[in-house]
């Protein structure tokens, strides 16, 4: 998070971390030789050189914890910041590196909890209150108003004092449970794809995943998969009843014990043609699925670290996942799968929402006219700073999702679908379902029989006579199902919608 902008006579106070490699700590070399040295020979070197004779400056370590917090944090990951010495700085040898510091240490560390920053050097200056109360904690020793933080607009919704049935986003801990529980299976695939081709025989709302090992000629079962494709299961445009299904059995094969959200709204969904974040065997090269695991454990670590080392590798896992086939926008979404409250979801409806709402630039400077890491790094910092601000539109990933899901502006309507637009970019064949699998997914959203009685009636009402067929055709035409014919009977191949409208009728007919 960025410090506030300077005011008139505003002198800066210094936060620094004193770990080299995130592991290396140098904080005792810190105090007895009375410096601090920049670990980095080509990074930081202006803003060092920048720190002046006098400003105070204080050693900190960021991290994040779930459990032994002096507060009710409702299971939820809360960002930590030890401050470990506090001091002045007595001279700048103006090499960018080193700094002559008069130290105070303390031991133990004080810990500072919520507004907090991963940045190496992170530069603070007073005259906001969050800031303030930060300057007053590290170098005044005064207490943290630890209510004030948890109820301002950016920290509320996890850990306000709002009552139980108003409290929004409760799903992204059971996102976040199922994220971990997923990790564990890196080295287990096999078990893991095993359960979900077990699921898929369970549920009816779900086809086996079958793969193709030459184009146009049907292979068999999938045999290895990628974190976020797994997610995707329950993350696709079928009906919440269905969504919640296919997320039980799911939690139930990995061992989570959170609950199945009751509403998944704001979150965005896979194109039911395009639900593989990784091509057909024949498209995919050998360790596409491998990499797609690589950049989901960089980014759990790099949203539980304030270490630079995490930022980097995060940052060269996630470009080279984007030069697989098959990853594009998509990759934000699954990011913002796993870790809603660390990263955005760059949608089509999210990316409209920043773009017109917010007016924040989306760089697209990766493959095929996206992201490149620089680019989500940026629209990821530039967010995380403005939801500080209390009169900004949102002030969490989460909010500006669902804002985005409701947004209007005069070229799109609200959208209760976010999904990726990348699967409106491809031809529409050349997802990663068959076309059995696609009937799968849209008899899962196919009204029931008794959900049809009343626009049967609506359409007969005149009394006139009709023929049943042209009722059925017309109820589809209304409801927009015409394209939900290819769900067939397999004992006759009869539309499914046709045999539970035929269904309604009979019930209706034995009614009078």
């Amino acid at each position: 998070m960025n410090s506030k902008a300077e005011g008139a006579g505003a002198r800066a106070c210094w936060f620094v971390g004193a770990s080299y490699g995130g592991t290396d700590d140098q904080t005792p070399r810190f105090l007895q030789e009375g410096t601090w040295e920049n670990g980095y020979q080509d990074k930081y070197l202006d803003t060092v050189k920048s720190i002046q004779v006098g400003d105070r400056i204080a050693i900190k370590s960021s991290y994040t914890r779930k459990h032994a917090l002096p507060f009710d944090n409702r299971g939820q990951t809360v960002s930590v910041m030890a401050i470990k010495a506090i001091g002045k700085v007595k001279e700048n040898l103006g090499d960018g590196r080193t700094l002559k510091v008069e130290w105070k240490p303390f031991d133990p560390a004080r810990e500072w909890y919520f507004y907090t920053s991963r940045i190496t050097i992170w530069r603070v200056l007073p005259g906001d209150w969050t800031t303030d109360a930060l300057i007053g904690f590290a170098f005044e020793e005064k207490a943290q108003d630890i209510n004030r933080f948890r109820n301002a607009p950016y920290w509320r919704e996890r850990f306000g004092d709002s009552a139980v049935d108003k409290r929004r986003f409760n799903w992204t801990r059971f996102y976040e449970a199922v994220a971990d529980k997923l990790l564990t299976f890196r080295n287990r695939r096999d078990e893991l794809l095993s359960g979900i081709h077990a699921i898929a025989e369970k549920v009816d709302c779900m086809s086996i995943l079958n793969d193709q090992y030459q184009e146009n000629i049907p292979g068999g079962p999938l045999k290895d998969i990628c974190p976020f494709t797994a997610m995707g299961i329950f993350n696709r445009g079928i009906t919440d009843a269905n969504r919640k299904t296919i997320a039980s059995e799911l939690a139930g094969l990995l061992g989570v014990s959170e609950p199945v959200p009751d509403s998944f709204e704001g979150i965005p969904v896979l194109n039911n043609q395009r639900t593989w974040f990784f091509g057909y065997s024949y498209k995919r090269q050998p360790d596409d699925i491998d990499t797609l695991w690589e950049v989901f454990a960089q980014a759990i670590a790099f949203a539980e670290s304030d270490d630079a080392e995490a930022r980097s590798a995060f940052a060269t896992a996630y470009d080279k996942a984007t030069e697989s086939w098959g990853v594009g926008w998509n990759l934000t979404m699954g990011l913002y799968w796993i870790r809603p409250w660390y990263f955005p979801t760059l949608d089509g409806q999210s990316q409209r929402y920043i773009s017109k709402k917010l007016n924040i630039q989306i760089g697209m400077n990766g493959p095929k006219g996206r992201c490149n890491a620089g680019d989500y790094l940026a629209v990821l910092d530039t967010l995380e700073a403005r939801f500080q601000e209390d009169g900004y539109p949102v002030h969490s990933f989460p909010e500006l999702s669902l804002a985005a899901w409701l947004f209007k502006d005069s070229g799109t309507s609200a959208n209760p679908y976010a999904t990726d637009p990348d699967a409106q970019d491809d031809e529409p064949d050349d997802g990663e379902i068959s076309p059995d699998e696609i009937a799968a997914d849209l008899k899962g959203l196919l009204p029931k029989f008794d959900d049809l009685m009343i626009p049967f009636l609506k359409i007969i009402r005149d009394k006139q006579e009709h023929l049943a067929s042209d009722v059925y055709q017309k109820m589809k035409s209304e409801m927009g199902l015409e394209k939900y014919d290819i769900v067939t009977l397999e004992s006759t191949g009869q539309p499914l919608f046709d045999n539970r409208a035929a269904w309604a009728k009979s019930y209706l007919k034995k009614a009078e």
